[in-house]
């Protein structure tokens, strides 16, 4: 049997992922303000499990919560700043990380209502991915989202990741709601076809619009 070689300080902060549009860098608390101002729109926290809220306590709770799962090894927090101006703009994650069978799961994230449809979040996710397999060498990468969001399921697949079923009444809400989950993943050997595919997204043309400037 061939034991996979186990590295305790792979997906270990700081690590900062820069792209075109945005920078991922390391979630600090000095980044609360802005946070705040990015979740304004309620529908950001709709489908999420653990979402950033409308409140400043939500904000502060959701913060505690992500570094408290970075110290224990479980989780990479990154914070999105869109560029070039660098204002916090949402964040994303590196979660349930699986050192010994290299895996990781990708969540956690969200982006002010008024950067959706923009290449943020496909950049983001190719920031993530490169990250993943050519830096720690992962094998595989998982996407969670909620059932009901069916425009979160279609940018997932969009970014060429395999859907692999629905995950029936698998996490209970704080609403009291049962949420069922549609897993998709992306194989380390697949990992070419999708970066090639993202590249694609990602040379075309955009310019922000006045809802992604303001």
């Amino acid at each position: 049997m061939v034991t996979p070689c186990v590295d305790p300080k792979s997906f270990r902060p700081p690590v900062t992922l820069t792209g075109t549009y945005l920078e991922l860098v390391p979630t600090e608390r000095s980044h609360r303000v802005a946070l705040h101002e990015a979740a304004s729109d309620p529908e950001i926290s709709r489908y999420l499990i653990d979402g950033p809220g409308t409140t400043m306590e939500e904000v502060d709770a959701l913060l505690e919560l992500v570094l408290s799962d970075q110290r224990e090894g479980d989780a990479l927090a990154f914070t999105a700043l869109r560029l070039p101006d660098r204002r916090p703009v949402g964040m994303t994650r590196f979660l349930n990380i699986d050192r010994r069978n290299e895996s990781v799961d990708v969540g956690g994230t969200w982006f002010s209502s008024d950067l959706w449809r923009t290449p943020l979040n496909t950049e983001s996710k190719f920031l993530l991915f490169r990250y993943a397999f050519e830096v720690e060498g992962a094998h595989r990468i998982r996407l969670n989202t909620d059932l009901r969001n069916e425009r979160s399921q279609a940018a997932i697949a969009r970014l060429g990741a395999t859907r692999e079923g629905v995950l029936r009444e698998d996490r209970l809400l704080r609403s009291g709601y049962w949420r069922s989950s549609v897993a998709f993943s992306v194989l380390a050997d697949e990992w070419p076809r999708v970066r090639a595919r993202l590249e694609r997204f990602l040379a075309k043309p955009w310019s922000p619009g006045p809802s992604a400037t303001t």
